[in-house]
């Protein structure tokens, strides 16, 4: 291996899952998802790494990094500071080149490029996306005022994680919705008073979800329905005489969780981050037997810790 193949490889990593250690990591979705590449040295040319025009949100672990809209840093060009960016608001899908800041550089927070997350929130009025509908893509503290007359019954989060209660002003049961597909919004649904971005200006989780304990629960019947079994903290390795083989629904209110077919975290096991879940894939379907936590906090992107 020649000496300039060393230094790209060690300099410069695509990879398709996990979090590499460097100190940028560009990810093809936003919210952390999809795939990535990372790198500690100057990446003059994204399309040589096939990732030309297709970043949509950024984790800068070490310093402040400088980013351009053209290969070898031509163009338009910014400074991010170090942070955790869920998506990259004007410079989504832009970037061509990348290469670690000048220390005199100013550069821009986080704050500045997503403060909140592109793309929004479809309600419907019905159950499974029917009847009338209306999109959300920034912060609405009373429903009350703005769309009485919608009865929101299910939803499609188009872009980043948003936070829905049941009160206005962000009051009342709240839970946070990630990217996907809820054809029935559970015991919200019909009551939604107000919903805002989860993520505070900081690119961040909001400081009362971080502090929120991880939870689930399962239920007996589809759609939340039946009895309901609620997990603590870090779940139950072995649901044998209590909610074995029960469970047909479920839903995550804080954290990153897996559910496994067989006892102590065996057989077929799915993850699932914040959301409901009316009805379980056949693999878990009335057959959960054990489950965990992973993380306390979503997005999750670190490596399982499966001890």
């Amino acid at each position: 291996m020649n000496r300039f193949s060393r230094h790209f490889i060690l300099g410069i990593t695509v990879v398709a899952a996990g979090t590499a250690m460097a100190d940028v990591t560009f990810y093809e979705s936003e919210n952390f998802g999809g795939r990535q590449i990372s790198g500690n040295q100057s990446m003059p040319n994204f399309r040589t790494l096939d990732f030309n025009d297709r970043a949509r949100s950024a984790i800068i672990e070490g310093g402040a990094w400088e980013v351009c809209v053209g290969t070898n840093f031509g163009g338009d060009c910014k400074v991010l500071a170090a942070g955790r960016y869920p998506a990259l608001g004007e410079w989504s899908k832009k970037i061509s080149s990348a290469r670690p800041a000048s220390p005199t550089a100013a550069p821009m927070p986080p704050s500045a490029v997503a403060l909140r997350p592109a793309g929004g929130i479809v309600f419907f009025e019905s159950e499974n996306f029917g009847g009338r509908q209306f999109t959300i893509d920034q912060p609405d503290a009373n429903f009350g005022g703005s769309h009485a007359s919608q009865r929101q019954q299910s939803a499609i989060v188009e872009g980043g994680a948003w936070e829905i209660c049941a009160d206005s002003d962000f009051r009342g049961d709240c839970r946070i919705f990630v990217p996907g597909r809820y054809p029935e919004l559970g015991g919200l649904g019909g009551h939604i008073s107000s919903v805002r971005p989860s993520y505070d200006r900081r690119g961040e989780m909001p400081r009362d979800a971080m502090r929120g304990r991880a939870s689930a629960k399962l239920y007996s019947g589809p759609n939340l329905t039946g009895r309901a079994f609620a997990l603590g903290g870090q779940g139950a390795g072995n649901l044998d005489g209590e909610f074995n083989d029960r469970a047909s629904s479920l839903r995550v209110d804080r954290g990153y969780w897996i559910f496994c077919s067989d006892a102590n975290m065996r057989g077929e096991c799915r993850t699932f981050g914040p959301g409901e879940y009316a009805q379980l894939s056949p693999e878990l379907d009335n057959r959960i037997a054990s489950g965990r936590r992973i993380s306390n906090d979503y997005p999750y992107t670190d490596n399982p810790n499966w001890r």
